[in-house]
């Protein structure tokens, strides 16, 4: 473990994870807002888990064929009787009851192409574009469709305090994790509005590089983009692995995604996946029967905040965040309504708060996914959800896979630390547990920003009333014979390490203050470069690309935190490996963990650390890397890199 002061300290526990520690991150709750439920009181654990469906194809002519619109709908994620959400989630067009957040599943095979058509339906009963259901902050360097074609993707410029922006809502989506041509990947530039009646008069109905893109893809696929869609192939030859599709669209991901936009997909077979029967299972299938237990369950995790009427709550003002007031945009450098970072008060897990899972004694199979916002989370399974934190195990997860699929070796562990993105495929054994006991899987991830660390003694864990607790186990008898391997017993897929890497990259990440106003917190966080003397260069989106890796080399990007918080890095179009991180000043280096030892495409960098990680650039093209703190990558902790010549 390491300390505050960056030393190594001595006998750290087995199991526990490795935190880098430079200092504590800046406090930064929120005040109380009026008309938000106080989730304190709310009712937990009388919802059953919903397991997500598999959505349904189109057609297979080839390749599995899905039409998958964006809409807006009504469903209960609060306990039953209090009010629902109007959210926005993915579904299949020709399936109108598949619409749900988060989204059924797309089940993909090794070897096999799947097209998808992303429609953006977010419009009314009468077709007319429907206005975002969060505050859209328009002076943030973002999509900026009423800016026309010549201001679209920009910082717009005003001469007062702008209220949240109410008009067309801009999509893209990237498959998280895919290994897949520029065209189809859901660049942040690449967005689109609904073909909608009513637009206003000369904005933009599409991003910088959509035109591009859809031309491509055309001449590549011969599978036109229709107005308010874009097509795209993925080819799925990559590892197994647990990948998972959201919105990306340019300075609104962080609502478009709080809003519900968000599924899983999952890549079998191939030789980097195990044979069926050999892991739990089965996992959810089309046409299954009501009432199918299932024994492989993918859980996102996610926090919200609700209104007293049922609606998602996300800050309509920067004062929320801070106490600051103004003067703002174009007052001042600070925009009126981003805020640094939101963590919600209430857990929600696939769709539910707080929602109870039926188990019997036997292996189950785990794929989890931190898809909060801004939230870091540290989960483990207890007997007693409010337990003094930091709170013993009451059961060891096995980890087999991270997000590049499986490990070198299975991993017991007592807790999961998950940055926002990251994934763990776990298996969990209830074998020895006793009928009708009750397990609590929690929490002791900060109510705050994550700087790495112990609980109890770094920072103080979630509060255990509330964001503390995820979801509820109860053990049922047994219903049939489990013929999974034990986790301790397992020999997974071999594992091939990249090779020697002939590049070294030096990347910084920053925190900028108001250049103005001393007193306020941050403006804006940014990605850049170093230096030949060390010194790091904090540059925005729209500056040129500095990232611009030869097809089919292999480099090692270290990877300089600047700032107080610890970072999810997510490089697009790869999956690479941690090398080491290295604390400063003291230049100690230490290998990754054991969980961390597959590939990766999101990888904590821990505050007054160089993390690094080795990457095969494998497509040509345009791609994105950031902070997958959604609010960063919303206000330019995003840089485009460029594979191949320019």
């Amino acid at each position: 473990m390491i300390n505050r002061r960056g030393v190594l300290k001595a006998g750290a526990a087995a199991g526990t994870s490795l935190f880098l520690v430079s200092g504590k991150a800046m406090s930064r709750a929120a005040p109380a807002e009026a008309g938000v439920l106080d989730p304190s009181g709310m009712e937990k654990y009388v919802t059953e888990l919903v397991v997500p469906p598999v959505m349904p194809m189109d057609s297979q002519a080839g390749r599995d064929i899905y039409t998958i619109g964006v809409r807006q709908f009504r469903q209960q994620l609060l306990p039953p009787g209090r009010p629902a959400t109007t959210v926005w989630g993915y579904g299949s067009t020709r399936h109108p009851d598949t619409f749900h957040y988060p989204a059924f599943t797309v089940e993909a095979q090794y070897g096999r192409a799947v097209q998808v058509g992303w429609v953006n339906e977010l419009v009314d009963a009468g077709g007319r574009y429907l206005p975002h259901l969060l505050p859209v902050d328009p002076t943030l360097h973002w999509a900026n469709p009423l800016g026309g074609i010549a201001r679209r993707d920009s910082r717009p410029t005003f001469t007062s305090t702008p209220g949240p922006y109410r008009g067309p809502v801009p999509i893209v989506t990237h498959l998280h994790g895919g290994a897949n041509a520029e065209e189809s990947d859901g660049y942040a530039e690449a967005w689109y509005l609904p073909d909608a009646r009513g637009l206003p008069r000369g904005c933009a109905r599409f991003g910088s590089f959509y035109e591009e893109f859809a031309k491509k893809s055309e001449s590549r696929f011969g599978v036109p983009w229709r107005p308010g869609e874009a097509v795209f192939h993925y080819a799925n030859r990559s590892r197994a692995s647990t990948l998972w599709f959201h919105d990306h669209a340019l300075g609104i991901t962080r609502l478009n995604v709080y809003a519900g936009m968000a599924g899983f997909y999952l890549l079998r077979g191939g030789p980097s996946d195990l044979e069926e029967g050999i892991l739990p299972g089965p996992a959810p299938r089309l046409g299954d029967p009501p009432g199918t237990r299932y024994h492989e369950i993918p859980i996102v995790i996610q926090d919200r905040s609700f209104r007293t009427d049922g609606s998602l709550f996300y800050p309509p003002s920067r004062a929320l965040f801070d106490g600051f007031k103004g003067p703002y945009v174009p007052g001042s450098d600070i925009a009126p309504i981003w805020a640094p970072e939101y963590f919600g008060t209430a857990m929600v897990t696939n769709g539910r708060t707080w929602p109870v899972l039926a188990v019997e004694p036997r292996r189950y199979r785990f794929r989890f996914l931190n898809g909060c916002n801004a939230r870091s989370l540290i989960l483990k399974i207890v007997r007693d959800p409010l337990a003094r934190r930091p709170a013993s195990a009451a059961l060891a997860v096995w980890q087999l896979g991270s997000e590049g699929g499986f490990l070198p070796a299975p991993v017991e562990r007592e807790q999961l630390l998950l940055a926002p993105a990251e994934r763990a495929d776990v298996v969990v054994d209830f074998t020895s547990v006793p009928a009708a006991t009750e397990l609590y899987l929690i929490n002791e991830g900060p109510d705050a920003p994550f700087a790495g660390g112990t609980v109890g003694s770094d920072f103080a864990a979630a509060d255990p009333k509330t964001t503390g607790q995820v979801m509820k186990f109860v053990v049922a008898p047994l219903a049939g014979v489990d013929t999974s391997t034990p986790p301790s017993q397992l020999t997974l897929p071999r594992f091939e390490p990249l090779g020697a890497a002939e590049l070294t990259r030096k990347v910084s990440l920053n925190e900028l203050n108001s250049s103005g106003l001393p007193h306020v917190g941050p403006r804006q966080v940014l990605l850049g470069t170093l230096d030949t003397r060390g010194k790091p260069k904090p540059l925005g989106w729209d500056a040129p690309i500095t990232e611009n890796p030869a097809l089919g080399s292999t480099e090692i990007w270290e990877i300089h935190n600047l700032t107080k918080d610890a970072h999810p890095i997510h490089i697009h179009e790869v999956q690479f490996q941690i090398v080491d991180r290295q604390t400063v000043p003291s230049g100690t280096r230490r290998a990754p963990e054991a969980w961390e030892s597959g590939f990766k495409d999101t990888a904590l960098a821990y505050p007054a650390a160089i993390t690094r990680v080795k990457v095969r650039f494998g497509q040509p093209g345009r791609y994105m890397w950031h902070c997958h703190i959604l609010e960063h990558e919303d206000n330019e902790m995003m840089r485009p890199f460029r594979v191949g010549p320019a």
